[in-house]
Parts: C-alpha cells; sequence; structure tokens
C-alpha cells in the first residue's frame, strides 16, 4: 500500500499539490488500486490519517486537498470590497482547471433568470 500512496503523493506533486487542489479520475484510482489487490477506501482513509490530506470523491474525479490549520481571518471584513476581490482572487489561484472548468460550466448553463438574479446579489454588494 506504501507504494501506492508514494505514487499517488508523487502525482499530486507533480500536479501543484499542496499549493493547489488537485483532482484524479476515479474510476482510474479504483482500477489502479484494484490492480495491486488494494482497496482504493483504505489507502484514501490512510491518506486522510496519517499523511493528513482531505480527499472528496465524486462520481467523476478525486479531489486532493490540504488539510487547512488556518482558523478564519476575523480581521476580515466581508463587505470591504478590495478584501472581498482580494480573497476571492485567492481562491481562484488555489483552484484546479477542472475547478475552473466546472464553475465556468455552472454559469453558462444558467437559466436567463438566475444569471440576472445573481448579477442583481453582484450589485446589491457594490460589486458590479
Amino acid at each position: 500500500m506504501l507504494e501506492f500512496i508514494e505514487k499517488i503523493l508523487n502525482t499530486l506533486k507533480e500536479n501543484g499539490f499542496p499549493d493547489k487542489k488537485v483532482s484524479l479520475p476515479t474510476l482510474k484510482m479504483y482500477e489502479a488500486a484494484d490492480k495491486r489487490e488494494l482497496s482504493f477506501n483504505k489507502v484514501i482513509e490512510e491518506l486522510k490519517n496519517t499523511i493528513d490530506i482531505d480527499v472528496e470523491i465524486t462520481d467523476e474525479k478525486v479531489i486532493f486537498s490540504q488539510k487547512s490549520t488556518e482558523a478564519p481571518n476575523p480581521e476580515i471584513n466581508p463587505f470591504d470590497k478590495e478584501q472581498l476581490f482580494k480573497q476571492a482572487g485567492d481562491m481562484l489561484k488555489n483552484m484546479s482547471p477542472d475547478q475552473i472548468k466546472q464553475m465556468q460550466d455552472m454559469f453558462m448553463n444558467m437559466t436567463e433568470e438566475e444569471k440576472e438574479e445573481l448579477m442583481e446579489k453582484g450589485r446589491d454588494l457594490g460589486l458590479i
């Protein structure tokens, strides 16, 4: 199991981990574990418990991220436009290309009413 975990960790590092969240195809991960006669669920538990990695499994991908040890910053004013844009920019930098595409797709699939409602919320907050 350790050899497989090392291979996963190397792949994650090659893709920007721990600075960025990294996603890998769910089916391929289960197949790779099965090929080695391992339970991928046990591998995930090992990663979570011993290496302190957060793992989220969806139908299409397994998302790996560094466990956050930071407490929310009480000095950030959620109504300060400048801080809000900086925080949003920081969040975007940490998103994988898949996550950014997923967000874009979600917006593109919204109805015109949903898009207008979103824009209205942005105007109410003074962002637009």
